[in-house]
């Protein structure tokens, strides 16, 4: 018994042993540092190649990780921003020490493919735009959209006006409408924003029309400008249909994809900026300089009237320069930011705040916004994860009275453009102590910028959260689960004060001097998405991830503006003023509901190929139960796995990808509304004199892609390139009808448009080494619209008349020709708003603790129609005027072309030096309680190249409409800003 007992403990013993040979587990651990400056990278993502398993450094940048039944693995080390690593390890390998390079030129970026999936950038099958926080604000910008200027290829950014708070036109890949806007669709942590330009009611005290129509001129913000810059972690730009397929029915414009900062498990980090600068005006007209013999023939003396002729003002006063009183203020402008990061393994945080004000280079004008952000990250559990995004941001914009107006010169660029410079119009004080301003040929411009009030404050508040459960976990497969929603929500103030003492309102009937109006606006957009993810890994290094979910959206707002006229001096409700005389309300509810399914397949990271499906109803749509489909399909290859390119490439991709998109209707386009009507004295409704379409659909858009992306020179360079096709079918039109009908024009879906063009991006790092870097990047795109079927009759568009320039809409030209009257009063073809091309030169120098960069932005080719330079002429204060040529413009004489002029210009966007102070310097100094110290110059829009006789090139009379956009009316000018800045950590 004694030996059978010692037989069987040396069997189980044997047993054990053997079990433990082959089930042994490998225990992994390990630190992840910065190269460069051997500096802990919290956060870094390890995982297992072929399998489910990972995990993440911890604030120090240690990581431990136990692989059960391996003794050997390969671990892919990843970080934003930085050099992916593959380090393999068995049972004899000891502690790691795994030191991570920065991927300057974002050859290992991760991109987002899907509503909750990502992909690397080396097996990425469409062309997608990124740009992160160190690229995004190098210069403070007052918006968003400014600071994306000149980023990457494909996205073209335009002022509408440089008047503050605002007013920017975002086109990606040309367009994709006819009538209605071309901004993309914005994301934010999941949310969709609206991005409504909310028109103030200002063309109403010009009477420029526009009010209540698709076609403001007031020069309204877009919403997206509230947004604080300083809180984006990153922003990629769904440039094509292949790639914003997956939004469906709203992402024909394209979608910005916005993610904001998040905490970091470590040590909690403070971050403090200070920028302090000026602003002043980036391009002046310049005026005429009158000698007596001209004065006198402008302004004759009346000895009946004892009023003095010009020639002995000029002799009085000099040739005045109204551009630099009015225009001339040197704005100060402030920014104080501070950011708090950190957490511990389980929780994160980030927390931001903003204190912005700027002065505009217009006395009484200026932008300030106030903007805080909370972001936590929370592991409830280990399988499941829960993100809290906040946001509430403050803005107030003071903008004056610029653009277009029909009625007294009411605009500040109309004052000046019929005041001539020998009349003096300055202010001044009587005997008596009161202000006296002067009357001129025009409206006295200081007392319009003393006086008037346009004024916004919009309130916002931005809140989402996603939770992520990890359903299964294993070495082949993972199921995740997630849920994600939010809410946007602003509401929006606009007053509009005109006193009944500024001297075009004098001119009125006494019962109507002076106007108010006040228009207020509230919004909310809501949206929930649910998502299930699958990712399954076979033996043989293939990758399946399957992604399927349901999207609710909800989309509330309602603008009222109301305008009242007879204000009793020195008050300004709307309930002082003598009537209301009109009350304009705008009213969307729209509701979305859409369905998606995805599926990727990744051969060894060779090749990588994706399909799905996106279906939506809207009630936009004239049938709100009915589905649209929009497929996507899309295909890559590695070719450097197949074929050796090293002597020329270390990477090699082919790309492939097709897409549909859509571009949903007007809430309005589907009804036959009614309109106020007196019927014998009787206030009553008729019908509209637009017919609405009950079997309204989206517009769509079909795109195929093509190009290559490429590594180069040992990771030292990065070629990009991308040829597309978009074809838009569906577009919604206005087709005139007879009389008899009983209706002027009704709304069809008819015509097609073929957009085209390319974009080539190259990144490089010509030096690389500890103390001296130098890395650039230049963008170039191309596109080009062609109408190829128009089912109705051609007309203008755009504009105000045949004579002052329009657009052209007819088959086989492009929607932005421009049109007009040629010297024989015939009409005839001038230009085209589209560019030959956009370029951007973008570099950046680091040496020893300096840092330099700038950014050049060139526009070649497209033209604007100038009228300001026709005002200018009929006025007789254009800078170059001669009498008889400006008689002739004035006139019409001559034909639209004398003031349709090139487009081209060269911009020094940014330009930025920075010098980080010694960490032994900084330790010594604060005694170890601050951990960098950094002080640097900075500018924005500080050169600006171009023969445009205009303020600026960049110009949009009509705001971020599709097409006929490129009209200047004298806007408010574009301004450069210089800024000295202060940052410091804790």
């Amino acid at each position: 018994m004694r030996k059978l007992n010692i037989l069987i403990l040396t069997l189980l013993f044997s047993l054990f042993s053997i079990a433990a040979l082959f089930g042994q587990a490998l225990e992994i651990s390990g630190t992840v540092t910065e190269a460069l400056t051997g500096d802990p990278l919290p956060g870094a993502n390890i995982a297992v190649k072929g399998t489910n398993l990972g995990t993440a450094s911890d604030r120090d940048g240690n990581f431990n990780l136990t692989l059960p039944n391996a003794n050997q693995a390969t671990l892919v080390v990843s970080f934003i921003g930085f050099f992916e690593q593959e380090v393999t390890v068995n049972q004899s390998t000891s502690s790691l020490n795994i030191s991570m390079d920065e991927d300057v030129l974002k050859v290992s970026e991760i991109v987002v493919t899907g509503l909750a999936t990502s992909v690397k950038r080396r097996n990425l099958a469409n062309s997608v735009g990124t740009v992160s926080a160190k690229e995004l604000i190098p210069v403070p910008a007052q918006t968003l959209e400014r600071a994306l200027s000149g980023k990457m290829a494909g996205i073209a950014i335009s002022q509408n006006t440089g008047a503050p708070g605002g007013g920017i036109n975002v086109n990606l890949r040309g367009t994709s409408t006819l009538t209605g806007s071309t901004q993309p669709l914005y994301v934010v942590d999941g949310v969709i924003l609206n991005n409504a330009a909310i028109q103030s009611g200002i063309d109403l005290v010009s009477q420029a029309s526009g009010v209540g129509s698709n076609r403001p001129q007031g020069q309204p913000s877009n919403r997206i400008a509230d947004l604080n810059p300083n809180d984006i972690e990153n922003i990629e730009v769904l440039k094509g249909s292949s790639a914003a397929a997956i939004y469906g029915a709203k992402a024909s414009n394209g979608v910005i994809i916005i993610s904001t900062k998040q905490g970091r498990p470590g040590k909690t980090r403070v971050d403090i900026t200070q920028q302090i600068g000026f602003t002043s005006i980036l391009n002046k007209l310049g005026f005429r300089k009158w000698d007596a013999q001209s004065a006198e023939a402008n302004l004759p003396a009346n000895p009946a009237t004892g009023e003095i002729g010009g020639a002995a003002r000029l002799a009085q006063n000099g040739n005045i320069d109204y551009e630099d009183l009015i225009y001339g203020d040197k704005g100060l402008l402030t920014e104080s930011t501070i950011s708090v990061r950190g957490g511990t393994d389980r929780t994160q945080f980030y927390m931001g705040g903003l204190i912005q004000d700027e002065d505009g280079i217009v006395k009484n004008t200026g932008y300030q916004k106030l903007s805080g952000r909370l972001n936590v990250t929370h592991k409830l559990s280990e399988r499941i994860d829960l993100n809290i995004f906040t946001s509430f941001i403050r803005t107030e914009s003071d903008r004056s009275i610029s653009g277009n107006e029909n009625q007294a010169s009411t605009t500040l660029g109309f004052a000046l453009a019929f005041n001539p410079a020998f009349v003096d119009i300055r202010p001044f004080r009587d005997a008596a102590g009161n202000l006296v301003y002067p009357s001129g040929p025009g409206s006295n411009p200081f007392q319009v910028v003393d006086l008037l009030v346009n004024n916004e404050k919009v309130n916002r508040t931005i809140s989402s959260f996603r939770l992520n459960w990890n359903i299964i976990k294993g070495e082949s497969q993972n199921l995740d689960f997630i849920l994600q929603g939010g809410a946007d929500f602003y509401s929006a103030e606009h007053n509009v004060i005109s006193p009944p003492e500024l001297q075009f309102e004098a001119a009125k009937d006494a019962s109507v001097r002076g106007e108010r109006i006040l228009g207020q606006t509230e919004s909310t957009n809501s949206n929930m998405y649910f998502h299930l993810a699958h990712t399954y890994n076979t033996a043989n290094k293939t990758m399946f991830r399957t992604q399927a979910g349901f999207q609710f959206e909800n989309q509330n707002l309602n603008n009222v503006i109301i305008n009242s006229v007879g204000l009793i001096p020195s008050q300004s409700n709307v309930d002082q003023a003598a009537s209301i005389v009109n009350v304009l309300q705008t009213q969307i509810i729209q509701r979305e509901r859409g369905f998606f399914i995805q599926e990727e397949v990744d051969l060894n990271e060779k090749v990588y190929l994706t399909a799905g499906l996106r279906g939506d109803v809207s009630s936009a749509n004239g049938d709100s139960d009915k589905y649209y489909l929009f497929p996507k399909a899309s295909a890559s290859l590695r070719l450097s796995e197949f074929v050796d390119l090293s002597s020329i490439a270390s990477e090699f991709k082919l790309r492939v990808a097709y897409g549909e998109t859509g571009n949903l209707p007007a809430s309005s386009n589907k009804f036959t509304s009614f309109a106020i009507s007196n019927i014998e004295g009787v206030s009553g409704l008729v019908l509209n004199l637009q017919r609405g379409l009950d079997t309204i659909k989206p517009e769509r858009t079909k795109e195929i892609e093509l190009g290559f992306d490429a590594t180069l020179f040992n990771d030292n360079a990065t070629l990009e390139f991308t040829y597309y096709r978009q074809n838009i079918s569906d577009l919604i039109l206005f087709n005139n009808l007879p009389s008899s009908s009983g209706f002027l024009t009704e709304v069809i879906n008819g015509g097609k448009m073929r957009t085209d063009g390319f974009e080539v991006s190259l990144g490089l790092t010509p030096i690389r080494k500890r103390n001296f870097t130098w890395t650039s990047r230049i963008n170039f795109f191309t596109t080009d619209t062609e109408i190829t079927q128009l089912d109705v009759d051609p007309f203008e568009d755009q504009g105000f008349r045949l004579s002052l320039g329009q657009v052209q809409v007819q088959e086989g030209l492009s929607p932005h020709t421009i049109v007009g009257l040629d010297e024989n009063g015939d009409k005839a073809i001038f230009g085209n708003e589209t560019p030959d091309f956009l370029m951007s030169f973008n570099n950046s120098f680091t040496f020893g603790d300096f840092e330099l960069s700038g950014l050049w932005d060139w526009q070649q080719g497209g033209d604007v129609v100038n009228l300001g330079l026709f005002l200018t002429d009929i006025g007789g204060t254009s800078e170059d005027f001669l009498t008889e040529e400006g008689q002739a413009r004035a006139n019409g004489v001559g034909g639209t072309g004398r003031f349709i002029e090139d487009a081209t210009y060269l911009k020094l966007r940014e330009l930025s030096l920075s010098y980080n102070l010694p960490r032994s310097l900084v330790n010594s100094l604060f005694n170890g309680q601050v951990s960098y110290l950094r002080l640097g110059l900075a500018g924005r829009n500080l050169i600006m190249i171009t023969d445009y006789k205009g303020y600026d090139p960049e110009v949009g009379q009509f705001g971020n409409l599709a097409i006929g956009r490129a009209m200047d009316v004298i806007p408010f000018p574009s301004s450069r800003q210089f800024y000295f800045n202060v940052a410091f950590g804790l």
